[in-house]
């Protein structure tokens, strides 16, 4: 499995008990994006693509299956893509993890942290390579024509 890169949480307690979280950018702007900040949409979408030109330059491109990048184009988050990939109805995959359903269903739809392990026993149960169901470190795939990856951000019907 790879390994899951974990951000370190830098805090600051203000005169008055507060407690104050610092982020970095990317981090900000991932937060902001998924609320709905057109403007934080942008820079993420820009750096994506950055990110995808720096590592095809660098002949690292990363890869994930068809099904995958069409799945999370049309909006569908990677876990849910892996279970309906795998033929798994939400009750089989979580009776297959151990798992409550409630539970697999909230991380499904981001409303519930995933560890390591819950994400390796997945995809185990899924026949796919665990770092296909998290947001980074996307791994070559053998054997199947590929898309790259690019996660764009969908665009409010607010016009600009």
């Amino acid at each position: 499995m790879n390994e899951v890169r974990r951000m370190s949480v830098q805090s600051i307690v203000t005169e008055g008990g507060e407690e104050l979280v610092i982020l970095s950018r990317r981090t900000y702007d991932a937060l902001l994006a998924r609320a709905g900040d057109e403007d934080a949409e942008d820079r993420m979408t820009a750096r994506l693509a950055a990110d995808h030109l720096a590592a095809r330059d660098a002949g690292t491109v990363a890869f994930a299956p068809n099904w995958l990048t069409a799945a999370v184009l049309a909006g569908e988050p990677p876990l849910v893509a892996a279970r309906r990939h795998a033929g798994l109805g939400l009750a089989d995959l979580a009776a297959k993890v151990g798992l409550a359903e409630d539970v697999l269903a909230a991380m499904e739809q981001g409303r519930h942290a995933s560890t390591p392990t819950e994400i390796e026993a997945i995809a185990q149960a899924c026949d796919v390579d665990a770092a296909l169901l998290l947001d980074q470190d996307f791994a070559p795939v053998p054997n199947e024509v590929a898309a790259p990856i690019l996660k764009p951000r969908r665009r409010s019907s607010r016009s600009r």
